[in-house]
């Protein structure tokens, strides 16, 4: 090896070869920091056992970022910081080379459909970013990450699994979920456009806000991807005949903002539904103001491609399905069969979405 060349002595030598052919005795996790310098990171690296001297860690590090060029000696990428996990029996050119390669740890983050913004923070949190709250409530987030539209971030944050190494900041992650978000809105908008059977959302006038509002509220409304399109269809058809949506989900969403007085326990009362609040979709007609939670793929198509029914109610019928009905008659009906019976909630109130 051309570096041994440059060690004094044979001993230096010697003591430098048995430094390279050093197995990792056992797996070592650790982090190396944004800014150390050469020295600190190899001290560490010794500490925790992953090379058995600093001193020819920073001797092969100099060595590997040689590079020969045109104009002479130059220095190569140099070691990236992050978390690292080394395995049992690696030597220190394959830890090094793993280093300045920024051959990382992989963390995943789930974020499933139909979550809000204060559940997502609440999962990053728990993941080890700090702060991330705060960011969440910044009026001034949505503008900085690209959609100044928005009040807040709520229907923006793209549910899907995401990758990250430690490194990544919660401002970065978010900034990931916004623009996928964003991605996939605007791909289904342009087909629903421009496809052989346009979307009716064309003649409503609406944006793709609206149809993001909406997939939120279907979201909400059931987790059966049977039935998305349908419940859609429940809401075109009230939005159409100037109707109510009287959908549960976006009354909660309105407390749980604190816009109205009420507090809810996870039992949605007759008070609740004559809440003041802007989410209260049983006082006001029209959409919500904002998304109600975070929308996947599935319920966006749905808001932009209703089914072609005549449905204007709809209920609980057990496992997440509901009874679906033209008429306020059918609707009663289909209340007392499903609800109001001893299993029935108390109250016997329909489900989301339901007449009242």
């Amino acid at each position: 090896m051309l570096l041994l060349g440059f060690l004094a002595g044979g001993g230096a030598a010697l003591d430098f070869y048995r430094f390279l052919q050093r197995p990792l005795p056992a797996a070592v996790v650790l982090e190396i920091e944004r800014g150390w310098p050469l020295a600190r990171i190899a001290e560490t690296l010794a500490q925790q056992g992953v090379v058995s001297d600093a001193h020819w860690f920073i001797l092969l590090t100099r060595w590997r970022r040689l590079r020969l060029s045109p104009d002479g000696i130059t220095q190569g990428p140099g070691i990236q910081a992050g978390e690292y996990a080394f395995a049992v029996g690696e030597t220190p050119a394959v830890l090094l080379t793993r280093l300045i390669a920024g051959d990382q740890v992989v963390h995943r983050l789930v974020v499933p459909e139909g979550v809000t913004v204060a559940e997502i923070g609440t999962r990053m949190h728990a993941l080890g970013w700090r702060g991330v709250e705060e960011l969440l409530a910044d009026p001034e987030m949505p503008k900085k990450l690209g959609v100044p539209q928005a009040r807040t971030l709520e229907g923006w944050l793209f549910p899907s699994t995401y990758h990250y190494r430690r490194q990544d900041t919660a401002q970065e992650m978010l900034a990931r979920m916004v623009k996928q978000a964003q991605q996939v809105l605007n791909e289904q908008w342009q087909l629903a456009l421009q496809g052989e059977n346009p979307s009716p959302v064309r003649t409503l006038g609406w944006t793709p806000v609206d149809v993001l509002i909406l997939a939120s509220v279907i979201e909400k409304e059931t987790g059966h991807a049977s039935e998305r399109a349908r419940i859609s269809a429940v809401f075109h058809n009230r939005l159409h005949k100037k109707m109510r949506l009287q959908s549960d989900p976006t009354v909660i969403y309105g407390i749980l903002q604190g816009a109205g007085g009420a507090t809810y326990d996870g039992n949605l009362t007759k008070k609740h539904l004559k809440e003041p609040t802007p989410y209260n979709t049983y006082t006001r007609l029209g959409l919500p103001p904002t998304p109600i939670c975070n929308p996947g793929k599935a319920a966006i198509q749905a808001a932009l491609h209703p089914e072609q029914v005549e449905d204007l109610y709809f209920v609980a019928r057990g496992e997440g399905l509901h009874a679906f009905s033209k008429t306020l008659a059918e609707h009663e009906a289909n209340v007392d069969r499903y609800q109001r019976h001893p299993s029935a909630r108390a109250g016997g109130r329909a489900d989301p979405g339901s007449a009242r």
